[in-house]
Parts: structure tokens; C-alpha cells; sequence
């Protein structure tokens, strides 16, 4: 019973371990963030970029950034939300595969703020997020 039985249950781990939560909704893609100082103004403008001209399955995947406002700046990621999220759809990215996003403290009245990428692809209905990254405008 046991010999019949242990190819099946191999199978099964096979197919568990290969749909898995561990694969990824898409890969080679690049998300890079940078400061940018502004001439007229002492507060810098945060820029968040991303690039996926190089992912493949790129034509089924949508993706948005969520931007959370903190205060309390000076526990990074622990801060607490001062308001509710931001939502900022990139949508398909076969159409905006490369773009950037500009996050000004005039937009988020908050002097900072942690923001990730939700991307999920729509023929899966796989939904990943890149890890939380903190900025601060101070």
C-alpha cells in the first residue's frame, strides 16, 4: 500500500512546490528610487521609477504603487499612518513598461512616508508586493 501510494504523494509535492507561493508574479524587472533636489524649494522631490521592459509575461501583468504617510519619522518603517494609503495605478504594463512617479511632501502633507509595488499578473491572478521602502523629506 505504501509502495503504491509514495509516487502519487510525490507528485503532489511536485505540483504544490512548483505552484507555490514561493515563484513570483513576473521577473527581470527593475523598481529604483532616488531623491531629487529642486532649485526653487529646500525639500527634495522623491522620484519612484520602474522598468519591465525586460519581463516576459509582461503583456498580462497591472501594477500600482502604494504609498502609506507616517509620522513618527524617526522609526522608519514603524512609523504610524497619519492618513490613508495612496493608490497610484501604473495599470498594464505591456502599455507604461517603464516609467516613474514623482512624490512631493506638498502631495502628501506628511514629512514621510513608506511606499511598495503590488504587481499582479491576470491571467494567474498572482498578486506579489516588493518589500516596504521608507523615505523621509527631513
Amino acid at each position: 500500500m505504501i509502495k503504491k501510494s509514495l509516487p502519487l504523494v510525490l507528485l503532489i509535492m511536485f505540483f504544490y512546490n512548483g505552484f507555490g507561493q514561493n515563484n513570483p508574479c513576473a521577473e527581470n524587472f527593475l523598481i529604483t528610487s532616488k531623491s531629487l533636489e529642486i532649485k526653487s524649494s529646500n525639500i527634495p522631490e522623491y522620484i519612484i521609477s520602474w522598468n519591465f521592459t525586460k519581463t516576459a509575461n509582461k503583456n498580462f501583468l497591472v501594477s500600482e504603487l502604494e504609498i502609506q504617510p507616517l509620522n513618527g519619522c524617526w522609526k522608519s518603517l514603524n512609523g504610524t499612518k497619519r492618513s490613508e494609503k495612496i493608490i497610484h495605478k501604473i495599470g498594464s504594463l505591456s502599455k507604461k513598461s517603464q516609467g516613474e512617479f514623482a512624490v512631493s511632501f506638498k502631495d502628501l502633507n506628511a514629512k514621510c512616508f513608506k511606499w511598495r509595488t503590488k504587481i499582479v499578473n491576470t491571467t494567474t491572478n498572482c498578486e506579489s508586493f516588493t518589500d516596504w521602502q521608507f523615505f523621509s523629506f527631513l
